[in-house]
């Protein structure tokens, strides 16, 4: 018998208490109420919104064993966070027992791609409330064998004091996420002396390359009728684009678009969603889709017109675009982030990153301790 297991943690009701409770859909509307409340005293991302959360929530329903982690201090909500079960067997052979924050650890049903993820804190005991989620999971949950985390900032667990020495804490996968500050420029003349020379010159050869074939004109949508009427016509460049390639479109994946249609139509007291068009002789060539929280605003995919001129750079021209559309509205944004990805036209847009990776919390095991040293002999083999 498992002792931890039937151990009552301590009702000192001045630290941070946590449980975990089995989630069901018909507990959402119970739960969409604490996670708005809480997030009136967190400083959060997009995707930590409920707007994201409970749009994922209603696309997975009942299918997955999902689990809510709640935090509390004096009787209040300070945490929240949502894990789902897997049970999986690694090269025919490695069983593990999953919990993934925020995500199923279904490719399909993941492909919507969380960032910025990790638990949703109350700022004012945001360290002291981390800790606490983590230790009780690890020590009261201490049948999972691997508590996966990911995209998330590689910051997650800088302050994080990890009690229990059963569990290692495995950085993977890391990447690098530009984004773009916006407070401190008034306007694209400010913003194009911050960038380079090479990268100046190309988005001014593309305009006036561009130009040339007619009249342009961008304009940004904030309507939810008009966002999915932008994203049905365009959606196509987008699926040409990406198909027959290791990371197909997402909108050949019904879960995916069903996720969106969710997310576009679902109302929110911060959060909500932006797009930008660029027409050429009033026809439709480009649309960017980026969420938005707070003052901060995530570009997240694109689907635009392929041009056999190749000096025509359109994902460069409607990014600048944005950016001064945002600046002439600083005072409702303040940050243009381009999310996880280290592609060039992210670099070449902004110089300010920040890294990411996956975070494993593995419990300590002779079978994961083998396939970890194996894992670094192949690396060591193939450099």
């Amino acid at each position: 018998m498992n002792l931890k297991k039937h151990q009552v943690p301590t009702t000192d009701q001045s630290k941070v208490q946590v449980r975990v409770k089995q989630f069901f859909i018909i507990d959402f509307k119970a739960l969409e109420e604490q996670w708005l409340q809480l997030e009136k005293s967190s400083k959060t991302s997009f995707f930590l919104s409920w707007k994201w959360i409970g749009s994922w929530l209603k696309i997975i329903g009942d299918d997955q064993k999902t689990y809510v982690v709640k935090a509390q201090k004096n009787s209040v909500i300070v945490g929240l966070g949502i894990f789902v079960e897997q049970n999986i067997v690694r090269h025919k052979c490695i069983t593990s027992k999953q919990w993934y924050l925020h995500r199923t650890g279904i490719e399909t049903k993941d492909q919507i791609w969380i960032e910025n993820n990790g638990f949703l804190m109350s700022e004012s005991s945001k360290d002291e409330t981390h800790n606490a989620m983590w230790n009780y999971l690890l020590e009261y949950k201490n049948n999972i064998d691997e508590f996966i985390i990911y995209v998330a900032k590689k910051s997650l667990f800088t302050n994080a004091v990890i009690n229990n020495k059963k569990y290692d804490v495995i950085n993977e996968l890391f990447e690098f996420g530009y984004k773009i500050p916006l407070d401190a420029l008034s306007s694209l003349k400010d913003y194009l002396s911050q960038i380079s020379k090479n990268t100046r010159q190309q988005f001014n050869r593309s305009i006036k390359h561009l130009a040339k074939q007619g009249d342009i004109e961008f304009t940004v949508i904030e309507k939810t009728e008009n966002q999915l009427e932008a994203l049905n016509n365009t959606q196509h460049w987008h699926i040409k684009k990406w198909r027959n390639t290791s990371t197909p479109s997402g909108f050949e994946n019904n879960e995916f678009c069903q996720f969106h249609h969710q997310l576009l139509q679902s109302s929110h007291p911060t959060a909500s969603t932006l797009m930008a068009t660029l027409t050429l002789n009033e026809q439709l060539i480009g649309c960017i889709y980026c969420l938005s929280n707070e003052r901060n605003v995530y570009f997240y995919l694109s689907c635009l017109k392929p041009f056999a001129d190749n000096k025509i750079k359109l994902g460069m021209i409607m990014h600048i675009l944005m950016v001064e559309w945002l600046i002439s509205n600083n005072k409702r944004y303040g940050e243009y982030d381009f999310m996880v990805g280290d592609a060039r036209y992210k670099s070449s847009l902004s110089a300010v990153k920040d890294e990411y990776l996956k975070f494993t919390l593995q419990r300590k095991a002779i079978k994961f301790k083998i396939e970890n040293t194996l894992k670094k002999m192949y690396k060591t083999l193939i450099k």
